[in-house]
C-alpha cells in the first residue's frame, strides 16, 4: 500500500503508545522523559536575600534623597540572622545572597554608598523591595517544577535539587535491534576488504537513537539470503522497536516482504509517494514495531529522521514528539518533478535575520557527504511542479540545529 508522507507519519504515531516507567535518581535522569508532575517541597529562596553586596535598610529612611544610617554589622551569604532587626536610621551591611535581617526591606549597593563601616552615607533615594530577592521568588513551596513528558538537562536538574527533590520518576530508554542485509554489505568490525561497503546505515542510525535516549543494540548484518533473515528475525527477544536497513523493496533479494508472513509482520504499509526513501514499511511482530528502511544511506536516515524519530520520542512519552518544520526562503532555484513530495538536502543560513535555504549540489540518495554539508530537509510537497523560483517561501525540517545557529 502506497500512501503519502504526511498519512504515513499519523498511522504510525497512531499506533505507538508509550512504555512503561521506573524510578531513578536525578543524577541519572539526564536526556530521560519525565513520568509524572513534581512540585516543589520548599521555597526557594528560603527567605528575603539580598540580590547584591551593600546595606540592608528602610526605604523609608532615603525619603528625603539621602541618609545617613548606622551600621550595626555585617551578614554574610549562610548567617543565621535570627534575633537581628533593624529600626529608622539603622542598617547592616550585607552579602549577596544573605537573609535580610527583620525590618529591612531594602538593599542599597556598595557602589551607591560611601561605603562606611560605622556609619554610612547614602545619597539617594531607595524604593521598597530595591535590590531584594523574596522568598519564593524562584520556586514556591508546592509550585509545579515538572510535567509528565518534559526531557531533562543539566537546568532541570538544578531546579530539582533546589527543590530539595533527589528521585523522580522517568519513561525507561526504549531497546532498538538494529539490522542491515545485503551480501554487499560488511561489518565495521570486519577486516577492510576493497569489495566490500562498510555498514554506515545501522552505525549512523545507532549514534542517532542514541542522542534521542534510546538503547540500541547493533545485531549485524544479514546476506541476501531468507532462512537468515527469518531466523535473526526469530532471535530478537526483548526489544522494544525493530529497524532494518534495506531488503525492503521489490528486487530478486529483497526479502522483508517475503517473509512478512512467516514472522508475522502485518505491514500497515510498505511504500511511500515520496523521494527519498519511497521504499520504506512500517507495521507490528506481534507487540513490536518494525521500521523497515530503503538501503540507500540518505535514504535510510531521512526515513528514521521524519518516521522512525518521533515514533521513539512518543514511545519514549516525550510530549512534544513531532518534527516541527520551521519557514524557509529558496536561497537558489530548485526544479521539482510531479508525482510525488520532495524531500531535499539543503543548508539554511541566517542571513539579514532571513532563514534561506541552500539546495545541496547533489540529490542522489547514496551521497553520505550531504548528510554533512546540509544541516535540513527542505520539503516540496506534490503541488510544487517546475521550477521554483528564488525567494520562495518553504517549509523545512532541520536536523542539525547547531549547524545552523552557527
Amino acid at each position: 500500500m502506497i500512501l503519502e508522507a504526511d498519512d504515513a507519519v499519523e498511522i504510525i504515531l497512531k499506533h505507538i503508545e508509550p512504555i512503561s516507567t521506573e524510578r531513578v535518581s536525578i543524577f541519572d535522569a539526564v536526556n530521560r522523559i519525565s513520568a509524572e508532575s513534581v512540585v516543589s517541597r520548599r521555597n526557594l529562596p528560603p527567605f528575603d536575600t539580598s540580590a547584591m553586596d551593600g546595606y540592608a535598610i528602610k526605604a523609608e529612611d532615603t525619603a528625603n534623597g539621602s541618609a545617613s544610617l548606622k551600621v550595626k554589622g555585617v551578614i554574610a551569604a549562610g548567617d543565621n540572622v535570627a534575633g537581628l532587626s533593624i529600626n529608622n536610621g539603622e542598617c547592616y551591611r550585607i552579602m549577596t545572597g544573605a537573609f535580610l535581617p527583620c525590618g529591612a526591606d531594602s538593599v542599597i549597593q556598595h557602589e551607591l554608598t560611601d561605603n562606611g563601616k560605622e556609619i554610612v552615607n547614602i545619597s539617594q533615594q531607595v524604593k521598597n523591595g530595591f535590590c531584594v530577592r523574596y522568598k519564593g521568588e524562584d520556586l514556591k513551596d508546592g509550585s509545579v517544577i515538572e510535567r509528565t513528558g518534559e526531557r531533562f538537562t543539566a537546568y532541570h536538574i538544578g531546579r530539582y535539587v533546589s527543590a530539595g527533590i533527589f528521585y523522580t520518576a522517568v519513561y525507561r530508554k526504549p531497546r532498538i535491534a538494529l539490522i542491515s542485509t545485503g551480501n554487499e554489505i560488511a561489518d565495521p568490525a570486519m577486516q577492510d576488504n576493497p569489495d566490500m561497503i562498510f555498514d554506515s546505515n545501522s552505525q549512523m542510525a545507532k549514534i542517532f537513537f542514541q542522542q534521542l535516549g534510546a538503547e540500541v543494540s547493533y545485531i549485524g548484518v544479514v546476506p541476501d539470503d531468507k532462512q537468515a533473515l527469518l531466523d535473526t528475525f526469530k532471535s530478537l527477544k526483548n526489544f522494544d522497536m525493530i529497524v532494518t536497513s534495506a531488503g525492503i523493496s521489490a528486487g530478486d533479494f529483497d526479502y522483508m516482504n517475503l517473509i512478512a508472513d512467516q514472522l508475522g509482520i502485518k505491514w500497515h504499509f510498505n511504500k511511500i509517494n515520496q523521494k527519498p526513501g519511497q521504499h520504506m514499511a512500517f507495521g507490528f511482530m506481534g507487540h513490536t514495531p518494525v521500521f523497515a528502511c530503503p538501503g540507500n544511506p540518505v535514504s535510510a536516515m531521512f526515513c528514521n529522521f521524519y518516521y522512525t524519530k518521533p515514533a521513539l520520542l512518543k514511545m519514549m512519552g516525550l510530549k512534544e514528539h513531532r518534527n516541527k518544520p520551521v519557514k524557509v526562503i529558496l536561497a537558489e532555484d530548485v526544479f521539482k518533478k510531479k508525482g510525488r513530495v520532495q524531500f531535499d538536502r539543503v543548508q539554511l543560513k541566517i542571513e539579514n535575520g532571513v532563514m534561506k535555504a541552500y539546495p545541496f549540489t547533489t540529490q542522489d540518495s547514496h551521497i553520505i557527504q550531504s548528510l554533512v554539508a546540509a544541516n535540513a530537509y527542505a520539503k516540496f510537497t506534490n503541488e510544487m511542479v517546475g521550477t521554483l523560483k528564488a525567494g520562495t517561501e518553504i517549509y523545512a525540517y532541520v536536523f542539525n540545529a547547531e549547524q545552523v545557529l552557527g
